[in-house]
């Protein structure tokens, strides 16, 4: 539910308990007072018969003047009505003024002693329509309780969605940020709780901007004096493998500076923002790249069916499914066992990666492809890298299975088909034709 839907629905909650408090008050003091009222006009001709009875007047009636819907009885010591006036039959005996339901019709009675003849003198007012008078001022509270709810939700809902317009605002620029280069968040409104959380969040946005560039520079240092005395070793060594081939010592030391020297490429990659910048597309056999990338570990096997065209880049997919092939040979402690198995199956390319280690616990499966997070060897770039470049060409990658027996990682790329249905890459497509047209 809504920010905005849980602040109307508070109002109204709050609208509702005021009305129906306000209401019962109005409704039990107007009840209250009215029979009030009804029961001292009935006390009062009460006592205006009583006193007729002790101290007659010449020309003085029981009834009086507004004798009309009220009935009065005399009843002598036996309980036998001995005179009386007025419609119904006779009346009940009770302790104070109560209403009574006789005929359809509501009555007050109330008694007063027979002091002469040791009875009763009883009197009932017919309170028919003061009763259904309050019948109606309930209606009347019930409809305008009604009425003011209903103007305070539809209040309620345009008051909230103009006091939290701003918030929304502020929530769909937070969602919109790019989490590479987060930039700051615009704030339209007054200087409150909206305002503040807005500088907080600006602030913290802030900071991490400057702390990513802190360790984009500090990256980019490390990356640059690791790749120049790494590639001048691995030329080195690898002249000293070509001369005495048979010296496993020389093979072990270059595949290991060749490694590092990859591992600062990907680092660089990183700290130039290399990974954001514009593909290069061409039609290309995925299966060639996946040749090229074995050639360079000898004892890796692959098993291709036909020919894999994609749509894409070939040095960053090159880079990416080297990154694969080299985190297996790294699991596996070797190229021996390490397979790459090419298929094609509804419009895309599935590239798996077997290796033979140890396998992989749970969470690092969870977190294979996390920049920064290390299984057991590397410093957790490689496999990012490789998440990061696939996913631009519009696949995926994953952690297929994993076990004591070894761990197979998939990448799934879209046939060479499938992107050209796309509006952009067509327009790039084009551009690539040999004749510009």
């Amino acid at each position: 539910m809504t920010l905005r839907a849980r602040v109307t629905l508070l109002v109204v909650a709050v609208t509702c308990a005021t009305v129906l408090a306000f209401g019962s008050v109005v409704l039990g003091t107007f009840e209250r007072q009215l029979w009030a009222q009804l029961e001292t006009v009935l006390s009062s001709d009460l006592e205006r018969v009583a006193l007729l009875l002790e101290q007659p007047t010449l020309g003085a009636s029981f009834g009086g003047p507004a004798s009309a819907g009220v009935t009065l009885e005399f009843v002598a010591a036996d309980g036998t009505v001995a005179l009386a006036w007025g419609d119904g039959g006779a009346l009940p005996s009770v302790d104070g003024p109560t209403p009574i339901e006789r005929d359809g019709r509501r009555y007050l009675v109330a008694q007063v002693p027979w002091i002469a003849a040791g009875g009763w003198v009883r009197m009932a007012h017919d309170v028919t329509v003061p009763a259904a008078s309050v019948a109606s001022v309930r209606w009347i509270v019930l409809a305008t309780g009604l009425t003011v709810v209903l103007v305070a939700a539809a209040l309620a809902l345009a008051g909230a969605g103009r006091i939290l317009g701003p918030l929304s605002d502020v929530a769909r620029q937070t969602r919109d940020l790019d989490p590479v280069a987060p930039a700051g968040v615009t704030y339209r409104g007054p200087r409150d709780e909206v305002f503040e959380l807005t500088t907080s969040l600006n602030g913290a946005l802030g900071a991490i901007r400057e702390r990513r560039e802190r360790e984009r520079a500090f990256l980019l240092e490390v990356a640059h004096e690791l790749a120049a005395p790494l590639t001048l070793v691995d030329y080195h060594l690898d002249r000293l493998r070509r001369r005495d081939q048979d010296d496993h010592r020389l093979r072990a030391a270059a595949d290991a500076a060749r490694e590092l020297l990859r591992t600062s490429q990907d680092l660089l990659a990183l700290a130039r923002g290399e990974l954001q910048r514009e593909l290069t597309y061409e039609v290309l056999d995925l299966g060639d790249v996946t040749r090229r990338v074995a050639d360079e570990y000898p004892g890796v096997r692959t098993e291709f069916e036909g020919r894999a065209e994609v749509f894409g880049d070939p040095e960053r997919l090159k880079q990416a499914i080297r990154n694969l092939v080299r985190n297996a040979v790294q699991a596996s402690g070797g190229t021996d066992g390490v397979r790459v198995v090419l298929t094609c199956s509804d419009a895309r390319h599935v590239l798996r990666v077997h290796d033979v280690g140890r396998g992989m616990p749970p969470e690092a499966i969870q977190r294979a492809f996390e920049h920064g997070f290390s299984g057991a060897t590397g410093v957790g770039v490689g496999l990012s890298v490789a998440k990061d470049i696939i996913e631009r060409h519009g696949g995926s990658v994953r952690v297929v299975a994993s076990s004591t027996a070894g761990t197979i990682m998939e990448a799934v790329l879209p046939d060479v088909d499938a992107r050209l249905t796309r509006e952009g890459d067509v327009r790039l497509a084009v551009s690539k034709t040999p004749d510009g047209t």
